[in-house]
Order: C-alpha cells, then structure tokens, then sequence
C-alpha cells in the first residue's frame, strides 16, 4: 500500500507509544518490551543476552543490538527486524495508531499494559543517584589521583579539573548484568543533564593506577526515573556562548576542548547522540564524529550517520553546522577511530580548519 503519510505526523504521535507500537509490529520483542533496558535473547541472532531496548524507549523505540549496532528509532528497528523500508515501517506504525491519510486522531489511545508510571522504583532510583553523586569528590580532590592518572594515561596529560559535572567516587559498586555486585572500584562520575535539569549518572569504572577495570562494561549508565528522558541529555562540560562542540566519548570531548579551545559536550553514544537537545542560544554547531567500520549487516556507520541526523535538525532549527569526522583508514586492530585517537597521534594541530586529518 502506497502512503503519502507525513513521517513527521507519525513520528510525533509514536513518541511515548513505542513499546505498544512494538508489541503490536514485532511479537518477538514481547519480554524486551515489559523491561526496557534489560538484555535479553536477539530476535535476529538468538542467544541469550545480545540484544536490549533503550531504556527510553517508548519514547524512541531505540534499541542495540551486540552483533548489528544501535537502531536509533523504533522505524530503524522495524526496518532491521521486518526488513522493511522507511515507507513500510511508516505505513505499518501508523496503522498501528490510527493514522490515514485522510485521518490523524487528536488522541492516539495509550496501552493500559506498559505505560511508564511513576513509582515507588523511582524514589528507590532517585535515592542512589543523589547517594553516588553526594559520596563523590571534585577532580582536584586529592583522592582523585586515579582520575589524572586516567586522563594521563588516555593521552590528555593535565586535563582542567574546573569541571562540575566531573566528579571522582573512590570506591563505587559494580553490579553485573544479572545485578550482582562483582566489586568496587574507583570510578569517573559524570552528570547527565538536558534542558530541563538533571537526568542521571555515567560511570567509567578505574583501577588505582588509572586504567579501565577490568570489567565487562566499565563505561555503564545508572538508570534514570521514569519521569527523566536520557534522550536529548549531554555531559555539560563547560557552557558556551554561541558554538558548541559535541563528540560521543567524554574523553574525545576533553580532547577537542584541549586542541582548540571550544566548548565540547559529550553525548555518550551515536544512539543518543540524534536526540540531542540543543541549547538555545546557539548560532554553530561543531560534530566532532567518530569514524566507525560499516555494520556487518545494514552498512550503516554509525558514527557518521548519527551526525548526519543531528546536523539535519540543526540545520532545520537555523544553525550553522559542520561536521568533522577523522579520516582513515581505521587500523585493523580498531572498531573505529575519534578526535582521542587524532589528538594523541597528531597532536592539537591535527584540529585546524585546513587539517588533513579531518573530513
């Protein structure tokens, strides 16, 4: 069936109808879709725990998959699932919500069965958030020796410790997927905010001497309240006047901000990264992207493509934008490369206007 539905129409009703959208397009997602955020079996590639919705996702029908990557959206994950086109995957959600050519709803009937409600689950969330963020300590702390060691040994050298959304906690719980508590380590807090305030918490699990732990996921997310949207937040290092720079890593970010000056906020992932809340007295908007190897099964870089989408609403909202994305070729050993690996291999020169070491 041909549509000349309008994707934008579509997409403003599914916000906040996505796990309904989901269970009635996908069957298969039934248990993904009664927890969010928690892994669970591929639909695609089977196992056990390779595949999760974004813990948003009933706003944005995210999701990731560990074999194929992150899919943005709920249309990109039906995409993958059913392979459909866009026009299928359009045409099959506003089916779903009642939505013709002819017809828009002005209220699209809510599932009774999963809409997020505020509970007593987030008073218990909220009550660790404030606790791990109050046990921890400036980065000019002197027990934030495992922090400067970290940035040191990351290549960043005497990284500004001005930050206060960058906070050290000495000894912090490292739960494993199935919630059980592995160690403490020293970790890097950072704060997640959006336009609207504080969202929730990132952490980058160390060891004493500044490295990574050795964990499975020592860069992990604390959940966030129902009531809070980790789309659209960023880690707000520094506040700018008219530019901003963003990068997915928090160590990319520090990178630029070292190499040029600008005022660069991290947003975590390319999952995130298309949601991103822009602030609104900017004029510019500088991506620093990562160069990520096409996804085995969709082609898709990730990196790039995620910049692509932010740019377009940028651009749709009058900014000015560039991007910047390193050139290759991605080492063999590596699955991508960012404005880390640029600024430790050629220094803050590689970040000029005329570098050849940037798209």
């Amino acid at each position: 069936m041909k549509s000349n539905l309008s994707a934008d129409i579509v997409r403003s009703h599914a916000s906040g109808q996505w796990l309904y959208i989901l269970k009635n397009l996908s069957p298969e997602l039934e248990f993904a879709v009664s927890k969010p955020g928690t892994h669970t079996q591929c639909p695609v590639h089977g196992g056990k725990d390779g595949f999760r919705l974004f813990r948003d996702a009933d706003s944005t029908g995210g999701a990731i998959c560990n074999t194929c990557g992150a899919k943005s959206d709920g249309f990109h994950l039906l995409m993958w699932l059913n392979n459909w086109t866009f026009p299928d995957a359009l045409t099959n959600v506003a089916a779903v919500l009642g939505i013709t050519n002819d017809t828009i709803p002005t209220i699209v009937k809510k599932t009774t069965l999963i809409t997020p409600t505020a509970t007593a689950d987030d008073e218990r969330i909220r009550a660790s958030l404030r606790k791990t963020w109050s046990e921890a300590k400036p980065l000019n702390h002197p027990d934030a020796e495992p922090i400067r060691l970290y940035f040191v040994n990351r290549g960043l050298g005497d990284v500004a410790t001005d930050y206060p959304n960058l906070r050290f906690h000495p000894s912090l719980q490292y739960r494993d997927e199935k919630n059980v508590v592995l160690g403490y380590f020293p970790a890097l807090l950072a704060l997640l905010e959006n336009n609207n305030g504080r969202v929730t918490i990132h952490r980058t699990y160390l060891t004493s001497d500044g490295f990574k732990a050795n964990v499975e996921f020592p860069k992990k997310m604390m959940t966030a309240p129902s009531d809070k949207k980790v789309a659209g937040s960023a880690i707000r290092l520094g506040t700018p006047t008219h530019i901003l720079g963003v990068t997915e890593g928090i160590e990319s970010a520090l990178a630029v901000t070292q190499a040029t000056g600008m005022v660069t906020w991290p947003l975590v992932s390319s999952s995130l990264m298309p949601t991103f809340e822009l602030p609104s007295n900017l004029k510019k908007l500088v991506i620093w992207a990562d160069l990520d190897r096409p996804a085995p099964v969709t082609d898709i870089q990730a990196g790039s493509d995620a910049a692509s989408k932010l740019a377009n609403r940028a651009i749709a909202l009058g900014l000015e934008v560039e991007i910047r994305t390193p050139k290759g070729p991605i080492p063999h050993n590596l699955k991508s490369i960012d404005c880390l690996d640029i600024y430790n291999q050629y220094g803050a020169k590689a970040f000029s206007d005329l570098s050849p070491y940037f798209n």
